[in-house]
């Protein structure tokens, strides 16, 4: 049976995935205005393309933001956590699909044009609406540096300690990681097979501990932070994908947002 196999028959209760010091909910003060939908695993939240009716809230479990290729394979842009704010779209439409990843994630759904009226009359509202905006940014600011790595290991490495950050207050301490390894590896521009032999090479040079099927422990924060180095076979395979190579990944992830 494989990781991912496994992983989905283990089926770990929605609760486990929320952060252990869960960031703060910057549409506290409009709660009245919410209504909280149910999800289960894959299930579509809202489909690409489609009007910004709502912006959105995870209140529990996992949703991933991501888009379909020309060719077919999935790019995962975000991934949304307890109290991540999401679904702002672009001139009224949505330019990404949100899912579920997870049985039982709840989102709580505010309405945009109510919101937007009470912006342009309460500072207050306004200030949360600027703070979840700028959260939003930081979390695709985490990505573009993550895919900007110049090896998988690094990437994956990056990945992991970021990751680490937003599911428990101590870095160092095991985290159980959300999201299947196809997922990582649709986030990272990865195959799963790149993926998996990146976390076998960080776990031998002691870095991490695999403490289970998705549970991972940081060893060393700063070996990982300065993971940045090349095999010669790696560095010929990254120079001639990025040089002769049209469809490489970073660069087409890069050209996608600020396309």
């Amino acid at each position: 049976m494989s990781w991912d196999a496994r992983a989905a028959k283990a089926a770990e209760p929605v609760w486990l995935y929320q952060r252990v010091a869960p960031g703060r909910n910057a549409l506290k003060h409009v709660e009245a205005l919410a209504t909280t939908v149910r999800y289960s695993r894959g299930q579509a939240i809202y489909e690409e393309d489609s009007a910004v009716d709502y912006w959105c809230r995870v209140v529990s479990g996992v949703a991933r933001r991501f888009s379909l290729r020309i060719s077919g394979r999935r790019q995962i842009v975000d991934l949304l956590l307890a109290n991540d704010v999401f679904g702002f779209g672009t001139r009224g439409r949505h330019r990404f699909s949100v899912e579920a990843v997870v049985d039982g994630t709840v989102i709580a759904r505010y309405p945009r044009a109510r919101l937007e009226s009470l912006a342009s009359s309460d500072v207050r509202v306004a200030q949360q609406l600027q703070e979840a905006f700028t959260e939003a940014m930081a979390r695709l600011q985490t990505q573009i540096l993550t895919l900007g790595r110049t090896t998988a290991e690094a990437k994956v490495g990056c990945f992991l300690l970021s990751m680490a950050e937003r599911l428990s207050a101590d870095p160092t301490a095991g985290m159980l990681l959300p999201i299947s390894r196809e997922d990582i590896a649709d986030y990272l521009a990865l195959s799963i097979e790149t993926v998996s032999r990146s976390l076998t090479q960080l776990k031998r040079r002691g870095l991490i501990r695999l403490l289970g099927t998705r549970r991972i422990k940081i060893v060393d924060r700063e070996a990982i932070e300065e993971a940045d180095r090349f095999t010669p076979d790696e560095d010929k395979r990254f120079s001639d994908g990025w040089l002769n190579g049209p469809s490489d990944p970073v660069r087409s992830s890069f050209a996608k947002y600020h396309g």
